[in-house]
């Protein structure tokens, strides 16, 4: 059987992968042929918060190192 991915597993995949690539919400649906202003806007908002997460850990890892980044 297939490794399933929860909802929320994929969105974090997701999220990862385009902040590894420099890829914005925005420029995801206009890749995939989508209008922003259409998407609906709480999936729109949850991908953004959870890039904006992605992106803070990222520069408190750099920061502070990999064992402390969460305490300070």
């Amino acid at each position: 059987m297939a490794d399933t991915k929860s909802p929320s597993q994929t969105r974090l995949i997701l999220a990862q992968f385009l902040f590894a690539h420099g890829i914005d919400i925005e420029a995801l649906y206009k890749a995939l042929g989508a209008e922003l202003a259409d998407c609906d806007a709480e999936a729109v908002s949850h991908m953004a918060g959870i890039i904006d997460g992605i992106t803070m850990a990222t520069q408190k890892i750099k920061s502070h190192g990999l064992e402390n980044w969460a305490r300070n």
